[in-house]
């Protein structure tokens, strides 16, 4: 019995481990503006599944050609089209731009402020994909119970098997496969 648990107990200890969180400083109108365009962007389907077709523009910020990753090049679209819009300037877009989960995250991170691991609209989840620098990224749109979120989703598989961005229910306190959770970007609002 006691054998059984240790992996149990091992695999708890982990995820407590990665209840970290910190709060990045955002304008306010951007942060509703972005997840506006967000909304408006699901249901946008890849061609072939393979990272092609119309989900092709969220990686052209970059300069990336179709069929590499856009979970994280997608939050940075809705965040650049979203100052676009308010006609604001680029330095009002609250995540560095690149197409790197785990990047945003370092950035977080760096010299910003951390908190209590809660979820909360507009907050980003971030996944690692063990010893590396890739995982995935998705924003919180909705904050159910018990963990659970309804999140903003890009580069993902939708519920008819097709690739591109949906809505989707996760978990802040369960890895997603294979990748294990990193923590969560928080945004501290201002006017």
């Amino acid at each position: 019995m006691l054998i059984k648990l240790i992996p149990i107990v091992l695999l708890l200890r982990m995820n407590v481990l990665a209840q970290v969180k910190y709060e990045i400083p955002a304008k306010k109108s951007v942060l509703e503006k972005s997840l506006e365009i967000g909304l408006e962007e699901i249901g946008t389907i890849e061609k072939s599944n393979r990272n092609n077709g119309e989900v092709v523009k969220y990686l052209a910020p970059f300069s990336l050609k179709e069929g590499n990753p856009y979970c994280a090049a997608g939050q940075y679209y809705i965040f650049l089209k979203a100052i676009e819009s308010l006609h604001l300037e680029k330095k009002y877009i609250p995540i560095p731009k690149t197409a790197l989960a785990n990047e945003i995250f370092n950035y977080a991170k760096k010299g910003n402020k951390k908190v209590r691991y809660f979820p909360a609209k507009h907050n980003l989840l971030v996944w690692r994909k063990a010893k590396t620098k890739f995982g995935h990224i998705e924003r919180i749109i909705e904050v159910e119970g018990k963990g659970w979120v309804k999140t903003l989703a890009f580069n993902v598989t939708c519920g008819d098997g097709k690739e591109g961005v949906c809505r989707k229910r996760r978990n802040v306190l369960h890895p997603l496969g294979r990748l294990a959770i990193r923590g969560l970007i928080g945004f501290a609002e201002y006017e």
